[in-house]
């Protein structure tokens, strides 16, 4: 039996269309709380610029925006002292576990 040369060309792009329907590895909350801690430009050298990033209190607020992998609206947010370091994390209820995310206390990690 032949197959049609189309079914190879439609194939990979099945394959890939599934791949971004799927969830990555690790929630974004999750990979932020393993920054809480250290500097915040380590974070950025992980997810690159974040979306928005102003001054909060003596420190900084940096934002990022995932809406890939079926977590549209997602946004992390990483809380920093005068000094650079994330002190706090907190993110929106699709960035982490179901039952996590900000309005919800579980939703940030730090003092």
């Amino acid at each position: 039996m032949r197959i049609p040369s189309v079914l190879y060309l439609l194939l990979p792009a099945g394959f890939l269309l599934a791949g971004c329907a799927t969830p990555p590895q690790h929630y974004p909350s999750q990979t932020a709380a393993r920054y809480v801690g250290k500097s915040l430009d380590r974070l950025e050298l992980h997810w690159s610029v974040p979306w928005d990033l102003h001054a909060e209190g003596h420190g900084q607020a940096a934002t990022w925006l995932f809406n890939q992998y079926n977590l549209a609206g997602c946004t992390v947010t990483a809380h920093t002292d005068a000094d650079g370091v994330i002190r706090k994390v907190s993110w929106t209820q699709w960035c982490g576990p179901k039952g996590t995310g900000s309005p919800t206390p579980k939703g940030g990690f730090g003092p």
